[in-house]
């Protein structure tokens, strides 16, 4: 009986090489965009928690007697801008005493103080997706009781 040729191996290898480069031509961008993602959700939890340290150290500020509105403001204007790199006007400070705007030097002991602090994804973010949550913003709030 006689025998059959073999297969080149060279041959087939060829053939798997180019299932290869086409199976990852497909895969690859899916790929790049679930890493931009994770890059990204990333970057956003970092100045999150950048931007609550701003609003934890502005509420720490304005519990102590004598602290004024412009003075937490600024404190925490310039803790994002030392730290987060975004410009002072692209950070918005709210100062609530008891639920009502107004002055800090009207709280008294036991005023509850709340800072609340934002400012948009878009100047925070240096990710990938900035442009695709351009209305977007992080917020942080502190609430602390006035001594």
């Amino acid at each position: 009986m006689p025998r059959k040729p073999k297969r080149s191996s060279g041959k087939l290898k060829r053939v798997a090489n180019g299932a290869a480069t086409v199976e990852f031509a497909f895969i690859a961008p899916l790929f790049l965009l679930i890493l931009g993602g994770i890059i990204e959700f990333g970057q956003a939890f970092k100045m999150e928690h950048l931007l609550s340290n701003a609003c934890r150290r502005g509420a720490r500020t304005a519990v102590f007697s004598g602290s004024t509105t412009s003075q937490v403001q600024t404190n925490v204007k310039k803790q994002c801008t030392d730290i987060m790199g975004v410009k002072s006007c692209d950070v918005a400070v709210d100062i609530l005493v008891n639920g009502k705007t107004s002055d800090l030097s009207s709280a008294v002991k036991g005023d509850q103080i709340d800072v609340h602090v934002t400012i948009p994804y878009s100047k925070a973010g240096v990710g990938f997706f900035n442009q695709i949550f351009n209305d977007a913003k992080l917020s942080c709030t502190c609430i602390l009781e006035h001594e």
